[in-house]
């Protein structure tokens, strides 16, 4: 998101003080209660658009950490082989969930529970 935008809020709310000091010295009080009022009219709209920028800004850092998150999913992934019902990686120790793999791209290691069943660790799926 573009911050120059957000950023000129500030010098625009710095004009709108210096306006207010110049509108001071006008010898009318009804022109200078008018004016006043109207330039609190500005100075509210500009900081309300100033925090729905930062807002959106916001929004914005989210959707693109997201789509980080996603693409690092949707990268090649290594090919393990099956072993016991589970994941095993070449140069890699131990046994690993495929579910969690499949679905979070993740590498859970699988405990043994007795002598037909694997354990994931994390998801708790039994492995056969």
């Amino acid at each position: 998101m573009d911050l120059n935008i957000i950023n000129s809020i500030g010098p625009a709310l710095t004009g709108i003080k210096a306006l207010t000091d110049l509108v001071s010295t006008i010898k009318d009080s009804k022109i200078r209660v008018e004016l006043n009022s109207k330039i609190a009219d500005l100075q509210g709209s500009l900081l309300n658009a100033r925090q729905q920028l930062l807002t959106m800004q916001e929004q914005y850092e989210a959707v693109l950490k997201e789509n980080r998150e996603l693409k690092q999913l949707s990268l090649p992934r290594e090919k393990p082989t099956l072993k016991f019902g589970c994941y095993k990686f070449e140069g890699e120790e131990g046994l690993f969930c495929p579910a969690c793999y499949d679905s979070k791209g993740k590498k859970f290691r699988a405990a043994r529970m007795n002598s037909r069943f694997y354990q994931c660790t994390v998801c708790k799926a039994q492995l056969a």
